[in-house]
């Protein structure tokens, strides 16, 4: 047989006609283009919520919060850990903080949220990336000012330039304890000086202004030196609040700067919410089990593509057989024809997935329509949008996979057809 003849009789095969071999073959390579847009559209999508959350984490949270472990004497003093901290290349900037849990209070209203005091000098670079999710007012950080986020205003029912009650959790938890010790005295009189004693002793903020908290998180902002004076650090620090370059890297990058800044501890924008970025990262690996079960699904169908063709094609594999086609040349007919379909549907799977993709909005909104539901989704908040990363090595490694499970599909059975006996093929 001519060397060419295998890729001749594999095109002749596929050649469509009103048959039933041609059905089916178009209903392969459809099955192929299904489970590649599946595989390529929902990893991109799943890969986009977890970007999206992350980017907006990054976005929100300062990057790492430097503490002291112990004491003074064990730790390296915060202006001498400061200073290094700067100095690494991969720290974009530095400030000291004071911050902690205050409790807000407007009349019978009350709150609570994280607050970090920032000097005013350091305010502009160091929170330049909430700058964009700002309501109203300013972030200039001036002394007796508080900026915090809209659900905390709407909770307190305040507006910008209203006063709210400040307490640091400290001077809260004092009053607990010293309403515990007076609950445990048995003279009156100790008891009554004891409460008279408790005072929360708040102090008046003004609100300077309003951040979105879908994207600027729940943190609230003031000055330094109004920090110091709620926490009573008096000229001492919280710790330092670093602004990375590769915030994604935090993990490495600080623990490289706490080898150098003994008695010093480092919080990641990632601590608090690590279970989630984990259960986005399995979500991620069950989804592409079963999303490779569609694909080995697909390629089940090239097979059965295959096992039909040989099976009508029985008299011309043995007739072939019987002029001195050898084994590989048999093989190679239905070899061709399962590549051919499995590149023509991961090509069809790829284009299709790319349009899903780039029209994705509108397909929910069409959805949306159809079920008689409505598309809840408000532009300038996280997830106004349904996300998607395409990732170009997650698609390379999609269509290759589709394509050899295609060729591993089709050769088996035409590696059994071209053993078939060509003098029982014939007399079928």
């Amino acid at each position: 047989m001519l060397p060419n003849a295998s890729l001749f009789l594999a095109l002749r095969y596929l050649r469509p006609r009103r048959s039933f071999v041609s059905i089916i073959t178009l209903i392969s390579i459809l099955g192929v283009a299904v489970g590649v847009l599946m595989m390529i559209v929902v990893r991109a999508v799943m890969m986009g919520f977890e970007v999206d959350f992350r980017e907006t984490l990054m976005g929100a949270k300062p990057h790492v919060l430097f503490s002291q472990e112990g004491t003074e004497a064990s730790a390296k003093p915060w202006p001498e850990a400061l200073n290094q901290i700067r100095a690494s290349p991969e720290v974009i900037s530095a400030t000291p903080y004071a911050g902690g849990i205050l409790y807000l209070a407007n009349g019978d209203l009350q709150t609570g949220s994280q607050v970090i005091g920032i000097a005013p000098a350091d305010a502009p670079r160091h929170l330049r990336k909430i700058t964009p999710h700002l309501l109203a007012g300013s972030l200039g950080l001036a002394d007796g000012t508080l900026v915090l986020s809209d659900q905390n205003a709407r909770e307190l029912n305040v507006r910008l330039g209203d006063e709210v009650s400040v307490y640091a959790a400290q001077n809260v938890n004092d009053a607990v304890r010293q309403y515990s010790a007076a609950n445990e005295q048995d003279d009156e009189s100790r008891k009554k000086a004891i409460l008279e004693s408790i005072r929360l002793h708040p102090q008046k903020l003004r609100v300077a202004g309003i951040l979105n908290h879908e994207l600027a998180g729940f943190i609230a902002y003031t000055s330094l030196s109004t920090g110091q004076q709620l926490f009573k650090l008096g000229t001492g620090v919280s710790g330092i609040a670093g602004e990375l370059r590769h915030p994604d890297q935090a993990a490495s990058l600080t623990a490289a700067l706490k080898s150098n800044l003994p008695g010093w501890e480092a919080q990641l924008w990632s601590d608090d919410d690590s279970a989630r970025l984990a259960a986005m990262r399995n979500e991620q690996t069950m989804m592409q089990f079963v999303l490779s079960i569609i694909a080995l699904v697909a390629a089940f169908s090239v097979m059965n593509t295959t096992i039909t063709v040989t099976t009508q094609k029985r008299r011309e594999i043995g007739v072939i057989a019987a002029i001195g086609g050898r084994n590989g040349q048999i093989v190679n007919v239905f070899l061709i024809q399962a590549v051919i379909v499995g590149v023509l549907g991961t090509l069809l799977g790829l284009a299709g997935s790319l349009l899903v993709l780039w029209l994705r909005n509108d397909v929910r909104e069409l959805l949306a329509v159809l079920t008689g539901g409505q598309v809840h989704a408000v532009e300038g908040v996280f997830l106004s949008s349904i996300p998607a990363h395409l990732q170009p090595w997650d698609v390379v490694l999609t269509c290759t996979t589709s394509v050899l499970l295609c060729i591993v599909a089709g050769f088996l059975p035409a590696w059994f057809a071209a053993r078939m006996d060509p003098a029982a093929a014939l007399r079928d």
